[in-house]
């Protein structure tokens, strides 16, 4: 397919290596030299740099250890007060920002716009959720319940939304008095520094906010630290296994672990088919697929698939890939080169196993573009087709299978192994609520994408998808650890008869 054309922009940005942020301090990295790529131009580099070694990032755990006990000292009030700053953040910088965004992974400008400027929404969103935090002490108790801060939480962001989900866990741990040392992807570096220098002008006492940047074993450095107190981890299930495994033997160390999904949408006999072709369109193809609530399955029953399955064919065939910074564009390259190899491997051995192409994926030139994919599954397919089905590849690619019944679909949903966000496509409530009552997920949608949640809800899923810590608004959640304090005034004890001849003097 031809190449997309790239739009010609003129750009300011200032791309240089700031180094990883260790007690307050932009130092240059001590490991091996990085570079990262901008995907929608073959691959060009955006960034060169050096990664962060065990050495620094053992050196930002110490320092965030330093500035959280300065940090959790002050009241709530004076923390609160000193991140709300962020609101006064220059739009030239969040521009600067979004376009970093785009330049390292590839979305288009527009979502990387609506991803800087989350930012503050972010932050009154963890404000109002912290100051919600219930009072766990029961009538009557002989003392009170108090949440506090963990001490030093490691964040380690993903790719396809490299700041947002960091910030998601960021706002919250830092009201709640922790202090937290950012890891972004690889994918992302430039990003990742660009965001702790908007966190920098909030003046924040030193070592509250570190950054090192660096490839997977940089991250490990700070997973297995036994200093660091809680891991917030956005990624695949494999990393999430690592991260448990590396911890298995530090109990004390608080895992909220989001892994990503393999997103169902059910289509019933009594769907409004325009609405859910647009939402599961939109679903699957968002940021080139990479997001953890794409859409990438779709059951749909026997009577509304004749009718369905051929207009999601057409729609999907239509889409386009292009310039992330052109006007328009409805969905960028895949984050990587290697990405697009991955996939297109993947999709090869799925039809070579007996998935049958109904629209293939083709690779357009100039970057890491692709055109969507659908896949239909039978029932009774190979083992590998089967493994197709239930493997996220982060890339808009369907798989599509068709049901009997209402009752065949929520067995499609119940057995997932991934359980993050369930679409279902009916007229009535009812129909959806068995879905919502049987299957275990943690986001249902009624006649709506699986994409584009709420950050004013609870976010996070079931199975491999999670491990019971929902970000979102109940991120204030994890961020603290609650606490029983028991109490008496000095010299009010009554003695016990049975213990009172061994304490007498």
């Amino acid at each position: 397919m031809s190449t997309p054309t790239p739009t010609p922009r003129a750009s300011s940005l200032d791309t240089r290596d700031r180094g990883n942020l260790i007690g307050g301090c932009f130092v240059s990295g001590a490991g091996a030299p990085f570079t990262s790529h901008d995907p929608s131009r073959d691959g060009a580099v955006v960034w060169r740099g050096t990664s962060a070694d065990a050495a620094q990032a053992d050196a930002a755990v110490v320092a965030a250890r330093r500035g959280f006990r300065a940090w959790s000292r002050l009241p709530y009030a004076e923390r609160k007060e000193a991140l709300l700053r962020l609101a006064a953040t220059p739009p030239a910088l969040l521009d600067a920002l979004a376009e970093a965004i785009t330049l390292e992974m590839g979305k288009p400008i527009r979502e990387s716009k609506g991803e800087a400027t989350s930012l503050v929404a972010k932050l009154h969103a963890s404000i109002a959720a912290h100051e919600r935090l219930p009072d766990l002490a029961l009538e009557g108790a002989p003392g009170t319940a108090a949440w506090r801060p963990h001490g030093v939480m490691a964040v380690i962001g993903p790719s396809n939304y490299p700041i947002h989900l960091m910030n998601t866990h960021v706002m919250p741990a830092l009201l709640a008095g922790n202090a937290v040392i950012l890891k972004p992807s690889r994918v992302t570096p430039l990003s990742g520094q660009i965001y702790v220098e908007l966190l920098q002008r909030l003046g924040l006492p030193d070592g509250v906010v570190n950054l090192v940047v660096g490839t997977r074993e940089v991250g490990g450095v700070l997973v297995a630290h036994q200093d660091v107190d809680a891991v917030a981890f956005t990624g695949s299930w494999d990393g999430g296994r690592r991260i448990m495994e590396t911890c298995l033997d530090q109990p004390h160390k608080l895992l909220a672990l989001e892994m990503g999904g393999k997103n169902i949408a059910v289509v019933l006999d009594d769907a409004h088919l325009e609405q859910a072709l647009h939402e599961i369109v939109l679903g699957a193809c968002l940021t080139t697929g990479q997001r953890c609530t794409a859409t990438s399955r779709v059951v749909v029953t026997k009577r509304m698939a004749a009718s369905f399955v051929p207009r999601l064919e057409q729609s999907l065939a239509r889409v386009v890939p292009g310039d992330p910074f052109a006007d328009g564009t409805l969905m960028g390259p895949l984050a990587t080169l290697s990405a697009r190899r991955d996939f297109h491997a993947a999709l090869a051995r799925a039809e070579s196993a007996g998935a049958v192409p109904l629209v293939q994926s083709r690779a357009v030139d100039g970057g890491a573009f692709v055109t969507p994919s659908l896949h239909r599954v039978e029932s009774n397919a190979a083992a590998d087709v089967l493994r197709y089905r239930d493997t996220e590849l982060f890339a808009p690619d369907v798989a599509l299978e068709v049901v009997d019944d209402d009752d065949a679909a929520l067995e499609r949903a119940c057995k997932s192994t991934f359980g993050l966000s369930l679409s279902v496509f009916s007229a009535e409530r009812a129909r959806f609520d068995r879905f919502v009552e049987a299957a275990p997920w943690g986001l249902f949608n009624w006649n709506r994408s699986t994409n584009n949640a709420s950050g004013l809800l609870p976010f996070g899923g079931m199975g491999v998808s999670g491990n019971h810590r929902p970000a979102g608004s109940a991120s204030a959640l994890y961020c603290s650890r609650v606490t029983g304090v028991l109490e008496k005034a000095a010299g009010d004890y009554a003695v016990d008869p049975l213990f009172a001849k061994v304490l007498s003097s």
